[in-house]
């Protein structure tokens, strides 16, 4: 197989992979596909990321559907409660169990926090969404130069992404650029909820982190950040315009089109040094 065929036409296959051993769970498959060039046809083989589906229910309601790939699911679990304000802490979380299709998971949260969030997500008027967010207070500042580096990590740890091309991946780190947790998926938002949900399990909170990733910054994402209490979100793609209000709505830091050496600062700049 020639490897890290997607991120790269121009220097050649570069074999990343031809020695590592492939875990038996490894969230890939190797499908056979036709290569079509201006100077050959070639039929080759290629790993895809694997995509499943899974139901959460929570005490017992069907709350959402993630299509996630099949790893990290408890940390994807807690992030996701936690970014979508379900949960204040993991402590809240009794008890959480895995089928193939479904997450089981009992938390002890008043019933009114649950009603609040379902009529949330049936909502489409955006100062709602906006009121219901707590504002960010914080003098943490971030040297660009620790955005810039922490970026250059993504290349570097997403495995599956350099395998497939099929991932986005994102990063919880301090304000000195420490890496805290990685993850990545085959959804962005499940990237984000995976990254938060490893770093609350290990006891970090998020006051003096950022959350960086590699995925276009909507709404919602930047919604995820604002709940857990990140100071500075950062993508090395492009924000929405209901994202930009919505991260100055809350006082967040909202950084996007990262890329070494220039970086577009929206709200809150003077956290970027």
């Amino acid at each position: 197989m020639r490897d890290d065929w997607h991120a790269s036409r121009t220097d050649g296959w570069k074999n990343y992979w031809k020695d590592d051993d492939t875990h038996p769970s490894a969230p890939y498959a190797t499908f056979h596909c036709m290569e079509l060039t201006e100077k050959y046809n070639l039929e080759i083989e290629v790993d895809v990321i694997i995509e499943n589906k899974f139901k959460l229910i929570v005490n017992g309601v069907h709350i959402t559907t993630f299509f996630a790939s099949p790893l990290e699911l408890r940390e994807l679990t807690v992030g996701f409660l936690l970014c979508e304000g379900l949960l204040k802490s993991p402590n809240e979380l009794d008890s959480i169990e895995f089928s193939e299709s479904a997450i089981n998971c009992d938390v002890k949260v008043p019933r009114s926090r649950l009603v609040q969030w379902r009529k949330l997500q049936e909502s489409d008027d955006f100062k709602s969404i906006k009121e219901s967010m707590t504002s960010i207070v914080s003098n943490v500042y971030f040297n660009r130069n620790v955005i810039f580096n922490v970026m250059e990590h993504f290349t570097k740890k997403a495995r599956s992404w350099r395998r497939t091309g099929g991932t986005h991946s994102s990063i919880v780190c301090n304000h000195k650029g420490d890496i805290i947790s990685f993850s990545e998926d085959v959804s962005r938002s499940c990237s984000i909820d995976k990254a938060v949900g490893k770093a609350a399990l290990s006891g970090f909170d998020f006051d003096n982190c950022a959350l960086m990733t590699t995925g276009r910054l909507s709404s919602v994402i930047v919604g995820k950040a604002v709940r857990v209490g990140f100071p500075l979100i950062a993508s090395k793609a492009a924000p929405v315009s209901d994202a930009i209000k919505l991260a100055e709505y809350a006082g967040i830091t909202l950084v996007a089109f990262a890329r070494k050496p220039d970086l577009y600062v929206y709200t809150q700049t003077q956290r970027v040094m």
